[in-house]
């Protein structure tokens, strides 16, 4: 008898364990359904979804353990709580359109200030004190002074060299400003002395801003490209058959699109590619619809189109994840690769009744490469007014940054309803710059007695050329490697800027030879410097003391050409340092000679100067490149791009 009671125990605890695996677990969900389906008979659309509960199988007697929300604004529906099986009934209803499935949010600033290498405990951040007492201006549209941007929680108090003023103005108080934002000025006097008024509708007569942001041409000190970043907002769409892809999206709502049908305007081209007035709304509306690729109509005409004829969602085939603006996202739609596109339009096309088994939204990707690439909008050089000087000067994170938005107007319409929010993903070198001169506030706190050229050379000495797959930064627009005339220096590195080792220094002499080769009239260098006297050498632009090296060439120029550029460092870094020169990446063509070939200093701020000598034989396509870097004993590599240029 002592033998058996063991196999019975384990009988019963088999037992118990299917009975365990048979009770369902309860999930949130949020039901969209057609509130055209409502009944007549039930006065609201709470009483409609409450019987929706109650009519499930093995609903509990209280609806309210079900019933969390019921909406009928902004949407028609509501969420609950419920067992997989009970959301299988619910989505056999006619009036049943989508199901999101409970997700949660974390809180998260902007990702720029990781992919820039920044930390709170280590490297510049704390070193600088965050930027404390450093006072940045601001040229732009204005500002909203409520955004959670301008919260000075922890901030000390402004600093007393601040002369500046916080305004009043129409909706702007200088109460407004707080020891963040210390000041606040509207320039409009100008305007309104020429006859123009400031409207009262779309516009404020104040440092407020209404329009979020504009576009602008301020000849920046340090000229900033855009680059992306490694980080891409996607989607997926899984096919019946089992196939699944991912690809661009940034429709803002955290969607879940399930079963349902697939259309391909096959056998007609303008269907196929869903241009303008040619899908059907009996044959389209409710449905996923494939939109072919086409140079003859693009991506914003091609949901336009979609949306026109009632569409449910979308899914582009482009060559440019680039192809439609965050905020023109008007109904679920992702971007995908027309390499992705034969796999889909095949199983499209072959099966009879094509199917989408499931579409996802609102999903974030890192490590994605090759990153950081030149924007495809990024303005390229050379600068024709002065070519021998490269521009732009350097390259920052302008992608995909999520910046302080104006919460009175619309970001982005989705169906029938306008959004607005207090941050929006914006693209643009008005977004690289913002880096860049937060960039400049930390290294002016670190190194306060350094010129604004000093900071300019850190920056563009320290940056990197090379993208993450190791090989030198891509031009988005191209798909090809990319140069200086797109990316300057490289990209902005914070960490090691605070640290260069050398700096090419300027003071006004040197702004003023520059100009004075520029062939200014003696008004206008007046005008320019704040002057009535001053004197020009005439050196040659080629001996501007700036971090990069040019050489132009014209249709006129006779090979072999070598053309010398003198430069002078300054040491920053140890008190005693030995500079070696290296030359990398040196094309065919190009012959190179530095003089001397070792920089010695034997104390901080000496200064030390070389001449490089860059020889061509033949003629070359418009442009090309190397790099000059000085190299010491503590690891500080000084890097200037030489370039070449046909203008």
């Amino acid at each position: 008898m002592s033998l058996f009671p063991l196999p019975w125990l384990l009988l019963l605890l088999l037992g118990v364990n299917n009975a365990i695996s048979a009770v369902e677990e309860y999930q949130t969900y949020i039901i969209h359904l057609d509130h055209s389906h409502k009944p007549e008979t039930f006065l609201t659309h709470e009483s409609w979804h409450r019987s929706i509960l109650n009519s499930l199988l093995s609903s509990p007697a209280d609806d309210n353990e079900l019933l969390l929300y019921s909406y009928n604004h902004v949407m028609h529906g509501f969420s609950a709580r419920l067992t997989s099986s009970q959301l299988f009934e619910i989505e056999k209803s006619p009036a049943h359109l989508v199901t999101y499935p409970e997700s949660f949010g974390k809180l998260l600033t902007t990702y720029t200030p990781k992919f820039l290498g920044l930390k709170h405990n280590s490297g510049i951040w704390p070193a600088a004190s965050y930027g404390e007492d450093v006072i940045v201006g601001i040229l732009d549209t204005g500002i909203w002074p409520e955004s959670e941007s301008f919260k000075d929680e922890g901030m000390s108090p402004v600093p007393q060299r601040w002369k500046g003023t916080c305004e009043n103005g129409t909706a702007f108080s200088p109460s407004a400003c707080n020891r963040k934002l210390i000041g606040a000025r509207s320039f409009s006097k100008g305007l309104q002395a020429g006859g123009i008024e400031i409207s009262k509708e779309d516009d404020f007569n104040s440092a407020r801003d209404y329009s979020g942001h504009v576009h602008n041409g301020a000849p920046w000190i340090t000229t900033v490209g855009a680059g992306t970043l490694d980080r891409s907002f996607q989607a997926t769409v899984t096919l019946e058959n089992g196939i699944s892809f991912e690809g661009t999206s940034y429709f803002p709502e955290s969607i879940y699109i399930t079963d349902s049908h697939l259309y391909y305007g096959k056998g007609n081209t303008s269907k196929a590619i869903c241009n303008h007035t040619t899908l059907d709304r009996n044959e389209v509306a409710g449905k996923v619809v494939l939109c072919d690729y086409s140079t003859k109509i693009n991506v914003l005409q091609q949901i336009t189109e979609v949306k026109r004829v009632g569409a449910y969602a979308a899914i582009f085939l482009t060559g440019k994840s680039s192809s439609l603006f965050p905020n023109k996202y008007s109904i679920p739609g992702l971007l995908l690769p027309t390499a992705s596109g034969t796999l889909l339009k095949e199983y499209v096309t072959k099966v009879r009744n094509p199917k989408v088994k499931e579409m996802k939204f609102v999903l974030t990707r890192l490590g994605g490469k090759p990153a950081p690439q030149v924007a495809n909008f990024s303005s390229k050089g050379p600068n024709p007014i002065s070519p021998g000087v490269l521009k732009p000067d350097i390259l920052a994170p302008g992608v995909d940054v999520l910046a302080a938005f104006s919460p009175i107007i619309s970001f982005i319409r989705v169906g029938k309803y306008n959004l607005t929010s207090d941050y929006a993903l914006e693209s643009g070198t008005s977004m690289a710059a913002p880096h860049v001169a937060g960039v400049g506030a930390l290294l002016k706190a670190v190194h306060p007695e350094w010129s604004p050229a000093a900071i300019r050379s850190a920056m563009m000495t320290t940056a990197y050329a090379m993208d993450n797959t190791g090989t030198i930064m891509k031009s988005e627009l191209t798909g090809l490697s990319g140069t200086p005339l797109e990316f300057g220096a490289g990209h902005i590195n914070p960490n090691k800027a605070m640290d260069p080792g050398l700096i090419y220094d300027m003071g006004l002499q040197d702004y003023i030879e520059f100009v004075c080769g520029l062939g200014y009239t003696k008004e206008q260098m007046s005008v320019l410097i704040r002057r009535t006297q001053w004197s020009c050498n005439h050196k040659s632009i080629n001996d501007l003391n700036y971090p990069s090296i040019t050489a132009v060439l014209t249709s006129k120029t006779r090979y072999p050409v070598t053309m010398n550029f003198s430069r002078v460092v300054t040491n920053v870094g140890s008190d005693t340092a030995v500079y070696r020169v290296h030359l990398e990446n040196i094309p065919t063509g190009m012959r190179i000679s530095v003089k001397p070939r070792t920089l010695t200093f034997t104390r901080k701020y000496q200064n030390r100067s070389f001449v490089v000598s860059i020889e061509l034989d033949r003629d070359f396509p418009r442009v090309i490149f190397g790099f000059l870097k000085w190299i010491d004993q503590d690891s500080h590599i000084v890097s200037s791009p030489m370039v070449a240029i046909n203008f």
